[in-house]
C-alpha cells in the first residue's frame, strides 16, 4: 500500500496479455462466453470476445494464458472495517436490539476494541495489520473495499496499494465516496454537514438502521424527515427499515449494503430478502468485519444464499453475483469503469477454477482454494503460482509464495513508494501472532522502544468502528474506550481463510445463528 496518487503498476513496459476461459461479463445483457478471452493492456481491458479468432496486431506477441477457469469482474466489498480483520469471531453473548448495545458489553473492550488499539498504535504491528488484511481480502477475490486510514509521522491519510478503496480511489474516472459510522445528531449543523456530504460524493456510506427495534427505525425517520434520502445515500445494514422505507429508498435511487452474516450474529435476523427484492432497491454485499461477520465476500455470498433460501425468497445466483460486481459498482458510482468485463473497463479480474455448471453458482460455491487469479489495474496480485509466474512482468520484485490447502499460490504486493515493500505477508503474519500471544508485554516493549527512539518511523492506524455515540457517557466513558490495562492477555490472529477446527468451534458457539447455517457453511468448506 502507498500514499501515492494512483494504483501502482510494475516499473517495466506496459504489460499485455490474454486470459482465456469461460467469461462471465456481468454486462447489461449478462452475457457469458463459454469459451472466451479477455485482452488486457496496462490497466485496461482492450477487448472481451470469443476465443479462436485472430488477435489484434498489438497482441500478436502477448502471452495467451489458458486459465482453466471462469473469469469474473473483481469483487467489490462496500462495507468492511478492515483494521479489525485480524480478530477472530467474537462469541456474541446474547441477541441485541441495536448497535448501541453490544459495544457496551464487558468483553468488547478487552477482546475487540483494545487489542486493535494496541496493535494499531505502534508502527511494527500497525504495518503488519495493513499488509495482512489486504492480502486476506485479495486471496478471496476482493479488488475494491473501504479504505484504511493511517497516521504516518503525524499526518493522516488513506492508504492505497494493491487493492482499490472507495474513499480515495486515485483515478479521475472513479468518484470518491465517503463513510460515516456515527448516528446523525438532531441539530442544524450536523444535518447540514450530512446534506453537504451527500451533495459532494457519488456515494455516502452511512450505518443506517442497524438493529431491529424502534431506535434503529428512528435513524431512518431522521433522514427522511430532513430530506436526506438522496441518490448518493448508501444505507449500510438498513436492517431497521420497513418495506415502505425500502420502497422510498428505491424510488429516490438510494442504495443498500446488506451484511447478512453480521446481522444474524448480532441480532438474530437480517433484512427480509423479499422486501429488498420487491422494493427494487439497488444493493450490494459487505462483510462488515471478522469479529461478527464473514472473513471475505466468498463466505458472505454463501451466507446470503442460505439465508434467502431459509426465508423462501427468490434470490437468484445471478443477482447475488451482481451484488458484489456490477451492482456494487453502481452503488459506488463506478459502473462505467469496474464491475463488468468489457472493453475499456479497468482490468480488475477474478478467475475461479473450473468451467462446468452454472457460472454464478460456481462463484458463490468457490472457496479460497479455487481462486486461480486476482488482478487489480491489470496487475496480477494473487493466484495460482503458475499463473502468477506467467504474469510476472515486474521481475525486480518477485512474488511471495504461499499455499492454500495444498495448492501453491503467490502474492505480488509490491507498490511504488509504499512504506510496506520491506514487509511480506508471512512476516506480517508472524509478527502479529507473536504480538497477540502477549498483548500487555507487547505494549510495554513498544512503549519502551518508542521512548528510546528505536524502531521504524511513526505509523499508526485510525479505528473506524469506535463511534463515541454508542458508548455510555460520563466520567467512565473515556476509560472504557482507552484503558489499555483492560486488554486481554492473549488473543488469536484470525486465519486468512475460512476453515479449521478452531473456526468451526467458534461458529458452533454462536447462539444467534440458525443451526442449519452452521451446518451448511461447514459443508460448503468441506
Amino acid at each position: 500500500m502507498n500514499t501515492g496518487t494512483s494504483i501502482s503498476k510494475p516499473t517495466d513496459a506496459v504489460p499485455r496479455y490474454v486470459l482465456e476461459g469461460r467469461v462471465v461479463t456481468l454486462n447489461s445483457q449478462d452475457e457469458v462466453l463459454e469459451r472466451g478471452r479477455v485482452l488486457v493492456r496496462g490497466n485496461r481491458i482492450v477487448a472481451v470476445e470469443p476465443s479462436g479468432g485472430p488477435l489484434p496486431e498489438a497482441f500478436r506477441d502477448a502471452p495467451i494464458i489458458d486459465t482453466r477457469g471462469t473469469l469474473y469482474p473483481g469483487l467489490i466489498d462496500l462495507h468492511n472495517h478492515f483494521v479489525y480483520d485480524v480478530l477472530t469471531l467474537w462469541r456474541v453473548p446474547k441477541k441485541y436490539l441495536n448497535r448501541t448495545q453490544w459495544p457496551r458489553h464487558a468483553d468488547y473492550g478487552p477482546l475487540i476494541s483494545l487489542p486493535v488499539r494496541v496493535l494499531g498504535g505502534h508502527a511494527p504491528s500497525a504495518r503488519a495489520i495493513v499488509r495482512y488484511i489486504e492480502a486476506k481480502a485479495l486471496l478471496a477475490g476482493t479488488t475494491t473495499g473501504q479504505g484504511i486510514r493511517t497516521r504516518v509521522s503525524g499526518g493522516e491519510a488513506l492508504f492505497r496499494g494493491a487493492m482499490r478503496n472507495v474513499e480515495e480511489p486515485g483515478d479521475d474516472h472513479l468518484p470518491a465516496g465517503s463513510t460515516r459510522v456515527m448516528d446523525l445528531h438532531d441539530d442544524a449543523e450536523d444535518i447540514e454537514s450530512f446534506h453537504d456530504a451527500l451533495e459532494s460524493h457519488a456515494a455516502y456510506f452511512y450505518h443506517l438502521g442497524e438493529g431491529v427495534d424502534d431506535y434503529a427505525h428512528r435513524r431512518y425517520l431522521d433522514l427522511a424527515g430532513h430530506d436526506l434520502i438522496q441518490p448518493s445515500l448508501v444505507g449500510i445494514h438498513s436492517l431497521g427499515l420497513q418495506r415502505p422505507d425500502l420502497d422510498t429508498m428505491a424510488a429516490r435511487d438510494a442504495k443498500v449494503v446488506w451484511s447478512p452474516f453480521s446481522n444474524l450474529l448480532l441480532y438474530g435476523q437480517t433484512l427480509p430478502v423479499s422486501d429488498l427484492l420487491g422494493a427494487g432497491v439497488t444493493f450490494s454485499l459487505g462483510c462488515d468485519w471478522s469479529p461478527t461477520g464473514s472473513k471475505n465476500l466468498l463466505q458472505e455470498l454463501k451466507v446470503a444464499r442460505h439465508e434467502a433460501a431459509r426465508q423462501g425468497a427468490s434470490l437468484s445466483s445471478r443477482t447475488l453475483v451482481r451484488s458484489v460486481t456490477a451492482d456494487a459498482a453502481r452503488v459506488a458510482g463506478w459502473q462505467t469503469q469496474v464491475g463488468t468485463l468489457r472493453a475499456h473497463a479497468l482490468a480488475d479480474l477474478l478467475v475461479i477454477a473450473g468451467t462446468d455448471g452454472d457460472p454464478y453458482d460456481t462463484l458463490i460455491s468457490a472457496t479460497e482454494k479455487q481462486v486461480r487469479l486476482v488482478t487489480v489495474d491489470g496487475v496480477a496480485r494473487f493466484g495460482d503460482r503458475e499463473l502468477m509466474e506467467q504474469l510476472a512482468f515486474d521481475r525486480t520484485h518477485p512474488s511471495e509464495p504461499w499455499t492454500v490447502n495444498g495448492v501453491e499460490k503467490a502474492f505480488y504486493l509490491w507498490a511504488e513508494d509504499s512504506l510496506l515493500n520491506d514487509l511480506g505477508f508471512e512476516a506480517a503474519r508472524s509478527l502479529l501472532e507473536e504480538a497477540m500471544a502477549n498483548l500487555p508485554d507487547f505494549q510495554q516493549r513498544m512503549e519502551h522502544a518508542e521512548r528510546e527512539g528505536v524502531g521504524p518511523a511513526p505509523f499508526t492506524l485510525v479505528l473506524d468502528n469506535e463511534p463515541q455515540d454508542v458508548f455510555a457517557t460520563g466520567s467512565d466513558a473515556f476509560a472504557f474506550l482507552t484503558d489499555l490495562h483492560r486488554v486481554a492477555g492473549r488473543i488469536t490472529l484470525d486465519a486468512p481463510t475460512v476453515g479449521g477446527e478452531d473456526y468451526w468451534a467458534l461458529l458452533a458457539a454462536q447462539n444467534n445463528l440458525d443451526a442449519t447455517l452452521k451446518q451448511q457453511l461447514r459443508q460448503d468448506y468441506a
